[in-house]
């Protein structure tokens, strides 16, 4: 017989991000091994059991579940949709220096737990891992998703090309300022930092940079300079390469988000 379906979703009610094209006219349905694999092998959820599929857009539905098979298909009847919560105030880049694989991989996932809305991989002149190639951006953009539904994000972060410090910096603007994470001299510190930010007008977006493991050369930072991004320090002691962004985006988080 087929399971009773719950009266109401909990707040532990399980949390999938799927493609805005399974949304249509009341009801979901889509082709997804992994996701099907998920639900009925390692939950153990079938027909009358209800999730929540979020489109990665802002909106969440509240689905129960009438097919889930081997082969991959999902579908279910959309019971509700709401605007999906979970979403700062500030829409926060990371652009991330590319190091070794395992670090950056935890740099990106407490990044994505922390409230960041987008990531950049960025190479800088003393980079020591090659540009991702396709296996690598799969198995990243799996970390984002997996990351966004453990802490119940409301969007899913968005992972941007590579590109190189020089070019990365470029993206910054008197409207969507960036702040470098510097451990030498003449840096601002970053509590500091922040309250000039609020005090003028706290911007709705803001990107920080960061060095790789043997950090960045004065001609990067004097490159930054002259794109307008500040200086920033997180104090006297030096953390390293993954640390370092993680520790600034939870302060930032804390002031502005």
């Amino acid at each position: 017989m087929p399971r009773r379906p719950r009266d109401t979703v909990h707040s532990n009610t399980y949390r999938f991000f799927v493609a805005p094209s399974a949304f249509d006219a009341g009801r979901v349905r889509l082709f997804d091994p992994d996701l099907a694999h998920q639900l009925a092998n390692v939950l153990r959820l079938g027909r009358g059991d209800r999730v929540v599929l979020l489109d990665g857009e802002g909106w969440q539905y509240t689905v129960a579940l009438e097919t889930v098979d081997r082969r991959g298909t999902v579908s279910g009847a959309i019971e509700s949709r709401e605007v999906a919560g979970g979403e700062p105030r500030l829409a926060l880049t990371i652009y991330l220096p590319i190091i070794r694989a395992e670090r950056f991989e935890w740099a990106l996932q407490k990044g994505v737990e922390l409230g960041a809305a987008a990531f950049v991989p960025i190479l800088c002149t003393r980079s020591i891992d090659a540009p991702p190639d396709e296996r690598r951006l799969v198995r990243w953009r799996r970390i984002i998703r997996e990351a966004a539904e453990q802490s119940r994000r409301g969007r899913l972060p968005h992972l941007a090309a590579t590109l190189t410090f020089a070019e990365a910096c470029t993206q910054s603007t008197p409207a969507s300022p960036a702040l470098l994470l510097w451990e030498g001299d003449n840096a601002t510190p970053l509590a500091a930092a922040l309250h000039t930010l609020r005090r003028d007008a706290s911007p709705a977006t803001l990107g920080i940079f960061s060095g790789p493991e043997g950090g960045l050369t004065d001609d990067e930072r004097s490159y930054a300079e002259r794109h307008g991004i500040m200086r920033v320090s997180l104090g006297p002691r030096t953390l390293r390469a993954e640390t370092a962004p993680i520790v600034a985006t939870a302060i930032i988080m804390y002031e502005l988000g």
